[in-house]
């Protein structure tokens, strides 16, 4: 994979040390013109990528809620107290340290995630043969890692690191994400082949399950979508959980005919998400109004 790369491992600490000598604002402009090619406007932002680039460096830090949201532990007491906790992944435990971990206590499937940031998970199919002294250097890296200076996504850095266990889903499973504007789910993508939250396939699609005319070139697009059964009640949970922000993308996994809690991510593609046709980034972003946050 891309990030057991030494090269990967270099960017990853030059960013780092570029978060803490230059403003955010500079270097989020900077990966801005570097990834997507194009001019960032924070004074007048317009576009979907630029809004929520503003919202990323003047709004989300500052709001506990988001941090808490962002947190892949302590979100699970915001969807209890939303009324979902039957749709979250039954958690099988959890540690401040990789080293308090006992084995002899876990199943023989599970995942292992650290709560700070995004693909910071490790899957076990079969804890016989799981190298567990590997997973737990694997883990102790990510603990220490300010997941938010990678990309200057500083409410990330808010977060105090934290392992979860969670219940091992399966080998087939499905990723439905909702982009949600003011509290309303507008459009979803569907993805699969899940692995380390890096999906192989993705399509984007409506509320009605008809194909949208966007797509994105570092993924194989998904021509059509069936969707479940229980879409709707999974569509109503999306709205439900997105009302208290002015952009969230409401993830959830399916898997073994049933649906779960995945995450909520407040700055999808770190707020460098490519669109093609390009329209689609200022069509996206006049959804998003920046006036009552401005005030």
């Amino acid at each position: 994979m891309e990030r057991d790369s030494l090269a990967y491992k270099i960017r990853r600490k030059i960013q780092v040390l570029a978060s803490k000598i230059m403003p955010d604002a500079v270097m989020s402009k900077f990966y801005f013109k570097i990834v997507l090619g194009k001019k960032m406007n924070l004074d007048n932002p317009q576009t979907f990528n630029e809004k929520l680039q503003w919202l990323k460096l003047n709004y989300l830090p500052k709001n506990p809620l988001v941090v808490q949201c962002a947190d892949k532990f302590k979100v699970r007491e915001y969807i209890k107290q939303k009324g979902f906790e039957e749709k979250l992944v039954p958690l099988l435990g959890d540690w401040d340290s990789a080293g308090k971990i006992d084995w002899s206590k876990l199943p023989k499937k599970f995942v292992l995630k650290c709560n700070h940031g995004c693909a910071y998970n490790i899957l076990c199919a079969d804890k016989d043969s799981f190298d567990k002294e590997n997973a737990v250097r694997q883990l102790n890296t990510w603990m220490k890692e300010d997941f938010g200076a990678f990309n200057i996504e500083r409410h990330y850095s808010k977060i105090i690191p934290h392992i979860t266990c969670e219940e091992y889903l399966g080998d087939n499973i499905t990723d439905y994400k909702y982009f949600c504007f003011n509290g309303e789910p507008k459009f979803i993508y569907v993805s699969t082949d899940l692995v380390h939250d890096r999906q192989a396939q993705i399509g984007f699609f409506y509320l009605d399950g008809s194909k949208m005319p966007l797509k994105r070139d570092d993924y194989t697009d998904i021509p059509s979508v069936d969707l479940p059964s229980f879409f709707n009640e999974m569509t109503n949970m999306a709205k439900i959980l997105s009302q208290d922000f002015p952009f969230v993308r409401v993830d959830f996994f399916i898997a073994n005919n049933r649906f779960y809690f995945a995450e909520l991510t407040f700055t999808p593609s770190a707020c460098m998400m490519p669109f093609n046709p390009d329209k689609y980034d200022l069509e996206w972003g006049q959804m998003i109004d920046l006036s009552r946050i401005k005030k």
